[in-house]
């Protein structure tokens, strides 16, 4: 296929994707069809089949594009640290990253919430969140492991159970700012939960929702 073919067709099916966000975003996922995201982005209603074999596809590879922006800005947060950066300083730098991506992306952080429920319906975005789950608390594992070793968390912490719960403050907190935006900044937030925050400060919620205008 020539290379400008090629780039058409990738500029397409993004735009079929971003699409699909949007709708979802309106009317969630049960309520959106297919015939509405070829109306999104433009398209006869027979385009996006030509991209994606129907609309759980769609959300995987939505579900796919957050997931590879996220890890990429957490993989570059803790790239910028010293190379023997402290596990705490670790986990500061992920939750920075994932503040950041989630106001950088509000309205498909938005969407994604709603993975988990659909996972309990969708065998295929079950299977998506529960590798992605298991990814992140494995590395999150390794990173308290690695902090208690270091004396930066009590000897007695059960790393897997640290990690669960870290895991739990961030879909909490992403929870609670989208659904009362501006009520609190999220960032001063996440970087509490990372134990490297002043935890009670409401920040500056109306600048970190700013960032999120329209959604």
């Amino acid at each position: 296929m020539p290379k400008i073919a090629e780039e058409a067709r990738a500029a397409r099916r993004d735009q079929i994707i971003a699409a699909a966000a949007e709708c979802f975003t309106r009317s969630g996922y049960h309520v959106t069809t297919m015939a509405d995201i070829a109306e999104a982005a433009g398209v006869s209603k027979g385009t996006p089949y030509l991209y994606f074999p129907g609309k759980e596809a769609l959300f995987i590879a939505l579900y796919e594009e957050w997931d590879c922006g996220l890890a990429a800005r957490v993989d570059a947060a803790a790239g910028g640290l010293p190379a023997r950066g402290s596990p705490r300083a670790v986990l500061a730098a992920v939750a920075s990253a994932i503040a950041a991506h989630v106001l950088d992306n509000p309205q498909t952080c938005r969407v994604l919430m709603e993975a988990t429920t659909l996972a309990a319906y969708e065998p295929a975005i079950a299977a998506k969140v529960r590798a992605a789950n298991a990814a992140s608390l494995d590395q999150l594992t390794g990173l308290f492991q690695a902090g208690v070793a270091a004396g930066q968390w009590p000897a007695g912490t059960d790393p897997v159970l640290q990690a669960r719960l870290f895991t739990a403050g961030l879909y909490g907190l992403m929870t609670q700012w989208h659904t009362e935006p501006g009520s609190f900044c999220l960032e001063a937030a996440m970087a509490a939960l990372a134990g490297t925050g002043a935890a009670g400060s409401s920040g500056d919620g109306g600048n970190s929702e700013a960032k999120g205008v329209g959604t």
